[in-house]
């Protein structure tokens, strides 16, 4: 995604804290960092969090009740999954709390950033961000007289993957591609047996393990012999889980990078 103008101090909570992922993120962009009194402690992950570079000095807390009321915060972010007891206690003691929930394509990021950008007061900046993203996205597109479809297969360990109505799904798609769960008829998230996978191979194959030097069982699937014979390398390309765990306008970036990868493995293909 292009480059953002400098974020300008304006109106609204002066004190917020973030005690999510996906709204940590959101709250990076759309913020200055002397409004951010806090975010959650992923934020400053580079393995998890597309915004990592942009945490600095600002404080990182557990998500735990005792370490954000002496924050004196005047709005806490929070997911839907966020520790609901310390989304309980703050209620109790008169926090503004807002919940924000998984968006599933790109009519509910841009959805969810005017939400949250005009809960702290900043609608110009939400727009901004929706405006690049949608620049993005539009730069990835196939032509619309491209009608190419091939598929592609996102795993992670324990061959989890991501089919129809789901963010990976409106990824995959916005990049002229298809998702080869969902056309393997999974809703939502599930599982694919990996004799499925080498069975009827994919175009291009995702592999993400996010392991940090920790293999598991479940990672080493992705390196199943039978998957190495039925995909090779060069039709594996790598696409950051982290573009596209949450929700934001750096999402438009995945699909920028699955387009290049469609572009490049077409472009080795002779047109019958």
């Amino acid at each position: 995604m292009a480059a953002l103008s400098p974020i300008a101090a304006k109106a609204g909570p002066e004190r917020v804290v973030s005690l999510n992922l996906c709204t940590d993120q959101l709250v990076l962009a759309l913020l200055p960092p002397e409004r951010i009194a806090a975010l959650s402690f992923l934020a400053a992950d580079p393995g998890l969090s597309a915004m990592a570079d942009q945490v600095g000095s600002i404080p990182l807390v557990q998500g735990m009740a005792e370490e954000v009321l002496p924050l004196k915060p005047d709005l806490v972010l929070v997911g839907t999954y966020t520790t609901r007891p310390t989304v309980a206690l703050l209620r109790a003691r008169g926090v503004a709390v807002m919940e924000v929930g998984l968006v599933n394509d790109f009519d509910g990021i841009r959805a969810q950033i005017r939400s949250i950008a005009a809960a702290l007061d900043v609608a110009a900046r939400g727009e901004e961000l929706i405006a690049r993203m949608d620049a993005t996205l539009a730069a990835a597109a196939p032509s619309a007289d491209d009608t190419r479809r091939l598929r592609v297969l996102s795993l992670a360990p324990g061959a989890f993957t991501a089919g129809a109505g789901t963010l990976s799904d409106a990824v995959m798609r916005a990049a002229g591609l298809t998702n080869y769960a969902a056309d393997k008829g999974l809703d939502g998230y599930g599982y694919l047996p990996v004799e499925t996978v080498a069975a009827d191979p994919p175009d291009l194959l995702i592999a993400n393990s996010d392991e940090k030097g920790h293999p598991s069982l479940n990672g080493q699937m992705l390196t199943h012999p039978a998957l190495s014979r039925a995909v090779p390398a060069t039709a594996r390309p790598t696409v950051p889980g982290k573009l596209w765990t949450c929700g934001g306008p750096f999402t438009a970036d995945a699909v920028a990078l699955l387009a290049a990868a469609r572009n490049r493995l077409l472009s080795t293909r002779v047109s019958p």
